[in-house]
């Protein structure tokens, strides 16, 4: 890293160099003017070329400024090359290590954070914000130290030739520098507002793309077309609106440019009818003079496009530097094997102002299989969610193997537990590599007894390509059930000591969820926890809590509940009566 610092400030230095090159053809064009082709404007063609007029070496010297100016301007190409590549390698080696460190970050963020995030303004941190800090570090500092070193040297160079009609021009600077101010602060908020609206594009295809079966289903195409042209045309009218102010605030600096300009070359006119300035002298001057106008008219542009980055950088600035809600203790558990024992020690949680989960004290030993039943919104999923640690209980503790689970490594941790989900989320790749997520070394044949395990062996078999069947994005191509059964198999075939099974059967047939629970019950060297809506997913469970509004109202086994008369047994009357209800039909 040091050394790319020292190399990236090194090709800065070089850029001086190209600046202070760019200065010798005006230099040696008014030598030429005045020692060459003034000198010499009496003599006749022949003379010129022959160089034998007065004992004047003309040709020879008209070839030494020509192979002068020629050299310098093969020199600055190549050294400008040399620099132009040198930089498109650092900012391209330096956005990629960016981006890494962000998705890295983004690892170890809290679920709260991602809740809160709209996927658009990740995607916007991930990709246009890095790429403009590349373009920053690319051409951006580039054009600064180029501009800056031009302007400097120019300036110098005029006061080395005529210091009192420099000092004259230098009238114009104070006007240059206050403009530039105005720009620089008003053009960062221009920017800010495009950027904003730029992730709320974002957002908003990224959501739809997700979307596109409920679209189609409900056959809304033309509505959010239409929404999509608000939210663009919302976007291009921004981005028109920032042209025109920023045109509103550059056009007076470049006018003030061109008339210090013409303003220049009108006195250093009078100079030359005085006599006091050679017609090389004006060719030299009036060239700086314009040199000058180059920075200045740039100024607006690099002012620009210099707030458009900051405006990025302080956004992965603050991506970069948020504080995960949940990670590791300060002090660990310097060991921690397979899970033996879960407890939850009257644990409660708060969500946005809402108390989500109340006083909860459950208990699992090792090979033991809980079931969680109840409504919608009671709070099942993120009392599992609390075991992987993607939320922390707000009072109380979660114990395993006795040791608080803020005290475990969350790598160690997570390791011990595979989860499958209702919500499946399958990666664009092949069956085998998702089934073999855990672990890409697996075997074929493991792969195979994982996917059997979870009823997916014949479905798969099926596709033209079996287990090599490259799966669409999120598992486009698949039934609901299919990819369950793959998520399934994914979960089981991780070498872990806890199984959880987030509604992960409830796209299945009856038949198909009996012989899953079934295989299911084979694996004894793991605990379990099975949350589900169906009885028949959970009776055999060694234990099933019901959960309503956040809290255990019911708990015992399935002939315990059934006792009770309470919510489990409701659902097992409705199962029935629609079991009656189909069979009788």
């Amino acid at each position: 890293m040091h050394g790319r610092k020292i190399a990236f400030f090194f090709l800065l230095a070089l850029v001086c160099g190209i600046a202070m090159l760019a200065l010798l053809p005006a230099i040696v064009v008014g030598n030429l003017v005045d020692h060459v082709l003034y000198e010499v404007q009496s003599v006749t063609l022949v003379e010129k070329l022959l160089g034998i007029t007065a004992g004047m070496e003309i040709f020879p010297m008209l070839v030494r400024y020509i192979v002068g100016i020629v050299a310098v301007s093969l020199f600055s190409t190549g050294l400008r090359y040399v620099v132009h590549t040198s930089l498109h390698r650092i900012a391209v080696r330096t956005g990629g290590r960016i981006r890494v460190a962000l998705y890295e970050k983004l690892q170890t963020l809290s679920a709260g954070f991602y809740a809160h995030m709209p996927s658009g303004e990740l995607i916007a941190n991930l990709n246009s914000d890095v790429a403009l800090i590349q373009d920053m570090i690319y051409s951006h500092s580039y054009n600064w130290i180029k501009n800056i070193s031009m302007f400097i040297f120019t300036l110098v160079m005029l006061f080395y030739y005529n210091t009192q009609l420099t000092l004259m021009l230098t009238c114009f600077l104070p006007v240059f520098a206050l403009l530039s101010f105005i720009i620089f602060r008003y053009t960062r908020f221009l920017h800010r507002r495009l950027r904003d609206k730029f992730s709320d594009m974002n957002t908003y295809v990224n959501e739809n793309l997700g979307a596109y079966r409920v679209v189609k289903a409900f056959a809304r195409e033309d509505y959010e077309n239409g929404r999509l042209n608000e939210i663009s045309t919302e976007y291009q009218n921004i981005a028109i609106d920032n042209a025109k102010k920023r045109l509103n605030i550059s056009t007076p600096l470049h006018l003030v440019s061109r008339l210090m300009s013409i303003f220049g070359l009108c006195v250093a006119a009078i100079y030359v009818i005085n006599g006091d300035m050679t017609i090389g002298m004006l060719t030299i001057f009036n060239t700086f003079v314009f040199n000058l106008q180059e920075p200045v008219r740039t100024i607006t542009t690099l002012i620009s496009v210099t707030q458009q980055v900051l405006v990025s950088a302080n956004k992965i600035y603050d991506l970069y530097t948020t504080e995960p809600e949940v990670e590791n203790a300060h002090h660990l558990q310097s060991k921690q094997g397979r899970i033996r024992t879960i407890e939850f020690r009257d644990v409660s949680l708060d969500l946005g102002g809402h108390r989500i989960l109340d006083h909860i004290n459950l208990k699992i030993k090792n090979g033991q299989t809980l079931a969680i039943m109840g409504p919608t919104g009671a709070g099942k999923t993120i009392l599992i969610s609390l075991l992987i640690r993607l939320y922390d209980p707000t009072e109380g503790s979660i114990y395993i193997n006795g040791v608080d689970i803020r005290r475990i490594d969350l790598q160690r941790l997570r390791r011990e537990i595979a989860i499958a989900t209702q919500d499946v989320f399958l990666f664009s790749d092949t069956i085998d590599s998702n089934i073999a997520y855990s672990n890409p070394e697996m075997s074929d044949e493991m792969v195979r007894q994982m996917a059997e395990t979870a009823q997916a062996a014949d479905f798969i078999e099926k596709l033209s390509d079996g287990y090599d069947t490259v799966i669409g994005e999120r598992g486009i191509g698949l039934s609901g059930g299919q990819r369950q059964r793959i998520a399934l198999a994914r979960a089981v075939a991780k070498d872990s000591s806890l199984i959880i099974l987030d509604d992960t059967t409830s796209a299945v047939d009856m038949e198909t969820e009996v012989s899953i629970l079934q295989e299911l019950r084979k694996i004894t060297n793991k605990s379990k926890i099975i949350v589900a809506q169906r009885v028949t997913s959970v009776q055999e469970a060694d234990e099933i809590i019901i959960l309503q509004n956040g809290r255990i109202t019911e708990r015992g086994t399935h002939d315990e509940l059934l006792a009770m008369n309470g919510y489990y047994t409701e659902i097992y009357r409705i199962a029935h009566q629609d079991e009656e209800v189909v069979s009788n039909g």
